[in-house]
């Protein structure tokens, strides 16, 4: 009979400690990946909904490209420009937005072929992963004042 409560023990502190190990605290919403015109970055956005504790977003990587890098807009004398940046805070029970015009994804050297789907593992800084799934679309000539 002891081994018999000695081994339930055991399989729920195991499964207990599995489950909060696999399960990452942030899940992703409406990934979009828009492909460069001509020889120009893709770029993605996606909406980052993190149910756990702060983290940072440090990283991305996908075989369909050969880099990834965390991008932003910000005002520098009086002109919107985008620069590189080492990371993004994820807040806890907050939302990360990588949307137009503000914090995204520039991705370099597409490898992979438009209308198929792309994996990219996002890393944060608690040594979560996750995988988001997107197909890649041509992005759409815009016109200024849109």
């Amino acid at each position: 009979m002891k081994h018999v409560i000695l081994a339930f023990v055991l399989l729920v502190f195991s499964g207990a400690t599995a489950r909060a190990d696999m399960a990452p605290s942030v899940m992703a919403m409406q990934p979009q990946i828009k492909l460069g015109i001509g020889a120009r970055p893709a770029v993605m956005f996606v909406h980052l909904h993190n149910k756990g504790a702060t983290t940072r977003l440090i990283g991305a990587k996908s075989d369909a490209f050969e880099r990834i890098e965390l991008h932003t807009h910000e005002m520098n004398g009086g002109m919107m420009r985008m620069v590189a940046v080492a990371d993004f805070a994820v807040p806890a029970n907050g939302m990360l937005h990588l949307k137009p015009g503000g914090h995204h994804l520039m991705m370099f050297g597409f490898r992979g072929a438009a209308g198929q789907a792309v994996s990219v593992t996002l890393s944060f800084a608690n040594g979560d992963e996750l995988t988001v799934e997107a197909v890649p679309s041509a992005r759409a000539k815009t016109h200024h004042g849109h």
